[in-house]
């Protein structure tokens, strides 16, 4: 991008704007919302705000035994749960003001229409993941003030250890016991919690496959499952021909933006969160109604606010989030208390 800029040509400093807009949104990394956990479900435009998503059928997994001559039982086929998404719009506007323009700070312009290129792709990536940073809790306050409600469809907390099935009795934890932090034994409980676990709607038990392992930015727990999902041993050692049996059956994935406030600013408290995951069995959504877009003023009447002499830039998306159930992760957050 140039240093200068023609302070006096609008349409110029426009095709810019969405120039960097366009590359930023192709270039910047979006973590969560690439990071296999995710279903990603584009809303039809004019097909109203709401979308119903909903768990497969469940049968029996098993025949019966059927005796000569008779008949052979009726299999059991049960609903499952059903969650409701509603999308809602996230914009933000930068003002390009006249002294900016004839003072020449060219470099205060690029800055401003840079970070607004960023807002969109920033917006949705914290949004996704402040699903597994409030997912002990049944709701949060965002940055705005809007309390949002992030209970799967049995009325629960995403991380739970009571989830109900809708034809059984039974229940099912998942959330990793005691919470600890991330380590080899710890791991193997998350693998013991999703084998034990997981059940299918009717009671039985249902494989569940974990094949992601995910954790905040922290250092010293990124470096711990790199270590134990790299370790090699040297064939001249007393270890030689040791076999990692992590090394190909699980995908780290660091989510910067999980260890963070409603605000989006650092919170340490979550700094240990860490969990396994189950991409085939996922059930968390994310619907687009509108992909990120940028207004810009045009030529003409609404080039330059009248009053202000600003010119005025916009970014804005419209999306919705909605996870079904909690049989996809199993989680700890390390309980300071």
């Amino acid at each position: 991008m140039a240093q200068t800029i023609n302070s006096n040509s609008l349409p110029q400093f426009t095709d810019l704007v969405r120039r960097n807009f366009t590359y930023n949104l192709e270039s910047m990394p979006q973590v969560m919302r690439t990071s296999g956990m995710v279903v990603e479900d584009p809303l039809e435009q004019n097909t109203w705000e709401f979308k119903r998503y909903a768990e497969r059928l469940h049968r029996n997994q098993y025949g019966s035994r059927r005796d000569e001559g008779d008949t052979a039982k009726q299999a059991t086929i049960q609903y499952g749960y059903e969650k409701d998404l509603q999308v809602h719009t996230v914009a933000l506007e930068v003002s390009i003001t006249k002294r900016m323009r004839v003072a020449g700070k060219s470099q205060d312009m690029i800055d401003a229409v840079t970070n607004l290129s960023t807002v969109c792709p920033s917006s949705i990536d914290l949004d996704l993941s402040h699903r597994i940073t409030f997912a002990h809790e049944t709701s949060y306050v965002d940055r705005d003030g809007n309390t949002i409600t992030t209970t799967v469809w049995d009325g629960l907390a995403w991380a739970s250890a009571s989830h109900t099935l809708t034809g059984s009795a039974t229940t099912y934890n998942n959330i990793v016991t005691g919470n600890p932090q991330f380590s080899k034994g710890a791991l193997e409980n998350a693998q013991k919690l999703a084998v034990e676990e997981s059940y299918n709607n009717i009671g039985e038990k249902m494989v569940v496959n974990c094949n992601i392992i995910f954790s905040t930015d922290d250092p010293n727990t990124c470096n711990q499952i790199k270590e134990l999902l790299n370790s090699t041993a040297d064939v001249s050692t007393d270890n030689s021909g040791t076999f990692n049996v992590y090394s190909n059956a699980l995908k780290h994935v660091e989510l910067p933006r999980v260890a963070t406030t409603a605000a989006g600013a650092v919170d340490t408290t979550k700094r240990k969160y860490w969990g396994i995951y189950s991409s085939m069995d996922s059930d968390f959504y994310f619907s687009t109604l509108e992909a990120p877009y940028l207004k810009t003023p045009t030529d003409g009447n609404n080039g330059e606010e009248f009053s202000s002499e600003n010119w005025n830039y916009l970014a804005g998306t419209t999306y919705g989030i909605a996870i079904v159930t909690g049989r996809a992760i199993k989680i700890s957050k390390w309980d300071w208390s």
